[in-house]
């Protein structure tokens, strides 16, 4: 039996990770941002002595990719400085870290599914200061750690695309969404399967940089007429660029994460997202 320390356990992945769906073998324990701050040393400190875990995952995030341009300090003290601390607390507890990452790492200028070996380009204050967790990792001797890039990420409940699209489509109002934007739509549910599953069977991955995703690709434009369509809405969706809808953060072209490798290692299955979104929605 492993334990599981889980921070942000009140954010989307965080709760899902708390509901222990599949994994009988491990012990989680979950603390959100109030019981446990991953900025200070001291609350981490605590939380390790408290919980005392074989493995961390880290679920806290800052994800307000817009604001982030505005709110640096804070954007980097949760993505940067957090996980750097968490690294040096678990290296010296001889603790597993299990830290989630983004496709905005990446520019999105490539036109095949990224690698985890691909060179990262993050653009804007969110992707960078990810970037700068995933490289804490890299540099604190003695851990053992996995990062996990994962993008578009949503569920059936919570602040996500999928929820955004379901009320403006119940509002009667036409709607146009950006289609020159590729991905895939990830899961909160499947995703933190998968990741309970790494955390109870480390040695089936090797430790390092890994992608998850369900199979596509698709657009923002085409995941809408999905949501649309399997909850039988009637909308009048039309197609934007990115160039028509300017956000104050760039936005990858192209986030299609080769998830394929890391699937395989944990015997999990490959499954295009659109069947995930039916499954999803019926599961509520």
């Amino acid at each position: 039996m492993r334990t599981v320390l889980v921070t942000g356990v009140k954010g989307q992945l965080g709760s899902r990770l708390m509901e222990n769906v599949s994994q009988d073998n491990v012990r989680i324990v979950g603390l959100d941002k109030d019981e446990l701050d991953i900025t200070s040393p001291q609350s981490i400190s605590d939380a390790m002595k408290t919980c005392e875990p074989d493995v961390v995952i880290n679920a806290a995030a800052y994800t307000a990719v817009d604001r982030a341009e505005e709110e640096s300090d804070r954007a980097y003290a949760i993505n940067a400085e957090g996980p750097r601390l968490l690294a040096e607390s678990c290296a010296r507890h001889d603790v597993d870290l299990i830290h989630i990452s983004t496709d905005y790492v990446f520019d999105g200028e490539q036109d095949r599914p990224y690698l985890p070996s691909d060179a990262p380009n993050p653009k804007g204050v969110y992707a960078d200061s990810k970037r700068a967790g995933e490289l804490a990792l890299e540099a604190t001797a003695g851990l053992r750690w996995w990062v996990i890039r994962v993008a578009w990420l949503c569920d059936t409940r919570g602040q996500n695309f999928m929820q955004t699209m379901l009320r403006l489509g119940q509002s009667g109002k036409a709607l146009r969404v950006v289609h020159d934007q590729h991905g895939v739509p990830t899961f909160a549910r499947p995703f933190a399967e998968a990741l309970l599953k790494l955390a109870a069977q480390p040695e089936r991955v090797p430790a390092g940089i890994w992608h998850y995703g369900h199979q596509g690709p698709t657009t923002w434009f085409g995941f809408a007429q999905a949501i649309f369509e399997l909850n039988g809405i009637d909308v009048e969706l039309s197609q934007c660029t990115t160039a028509e809808y300017p956000t104050p953060a760039k936005r990858p072209a192209y986030s299609y994460l080769e998830g394929k490798t890391f699937s395989d290692l944990l015997q999990l299955p490959h499954v295009n997202w659109k069947e995930v979104l039916k499954r999803e929605l019926e599961l509520g």
